[in-house]
C-alpha cells in the first residue's frame, strides 16, 4: 500500500509520461515517499491555528532543516502564504483530514488541508499548491477538490468547502468541473497501476 501526498498526486499526473514514471518508481524503496513540502504544512498551522508570525513560524519549523535549497523553497512558499493570510482574515479551525483510495486500494491519497477558516460564516479547508514548475489551473484544482470533497465533505464537515490556493498567483480555486470525476478516476487507475507493476519488478 502506497500513500501519497494529494499535491504529489495532482503533480504526477500533469507531468510527462517519463517525469511521472520516474517520481512513481521511487515509491519501490518507501510506501510513504518524501514530502518535500512538509514544514509549510507544518509551518501553515503555526501561522493560521496557533496565530505565529511568519518569522515565529520560521524559527519554530524550519530552522533545524539541513537541506538549504528545501528550506529556502519552504520559507518562499510559507511566506507568501502568510502574505495571503493577511488579505483575507477569518476565524481559524482545525480543518477535517482522511483518505481516499484507488480502485485496487494500493494507492491512498492522503487528504490532509493545511488549515481552516471560516470567512463570512462558511466553514472552509485550504490546500496550498507550492510548486512553480506544474502551474494550478482550474482543471488540476477541480480533481483536488473533487478528492477532498469525496473524502471529507461528511458528518461533523458535511457543510465545509474545500479550496486550493495556488503559492506563486494566489489564486485560489473552489469548483469541480464537468469530466473532473473522470479524470480523477484515470489519474488513479493509471498511477496505481504503474505503481503495482514496479513493485512486482522489484
Amino acid at each position: 500500500m502506497t500513500r501519497m501526498d494529494l499535491v504529489t498526486f495532482l503533480a504526477n499526473d500533469v507531468a510527462d509520461s517519463v517525469l511521472k514514471t520516474t517520481r512513481l518508481s521511487k515509491y519501490t524503496s518507501s510506501t510513504s515517499g518524501s514530502d518535500y513540502y512538509w514544514a509549510l504544512k507544518k509551518g501553515a498551522a503555526k501561522v493560521f491555528l496557533d496565530g505565529l508570525s511568519y518569522d515565529q513560524a520560521v524559527s519554530v519549523v524550519m530552522s533545524n532543516m539541513t537541506v538549504p535549497h528545501q528550506r529556502s523553497h519552504n520559507q518562499l512558499a510559507l511566506k507568501a502564504l502568510y502574505s495571503w493570510k493577511l488579505a483575507n482574515p477569518g476565524e481559524p479551525l482545525d480543518p477535517p483530514i482522511g483518505a481516499f483510495a484507488g480502485p485496487k486500494g494500493e494507492l491512498i491519497i492522503k487528504l490532509e488541508p493545511a488549515f481552516g477558516l471560516c470567512i463570512k460564516g462558511k466553514k472552509t479547508a485550504f490546500v496550498p499548491w507550492p510548486l512553480k514548475d506544474f502551474r494550478l489551473n482550474a482543471k488540476v484544482a477541480g480533481m483536488g477538490i473533487y478528492l477532498l470533497e469525496q473524502g471529507l465533505k461528511k458528518g461533523d464537515y458535511a457543510d465545509w468547502k474545500f479550496c486550493m490556493i495556488d503559492l506563486v498567483s494566489g489564486d485560489v480555486f473552489n469548483r469541480t468541473h464537468k469530466d473532473t470525476a473522470k479524470a480523477v478516476d484515470f489519474a488513479l487507475r493509471t498511477q496505481e497501476e504503474l505503481l503495482i507493476s514496479f513493485k512486482d519488478a522489484a
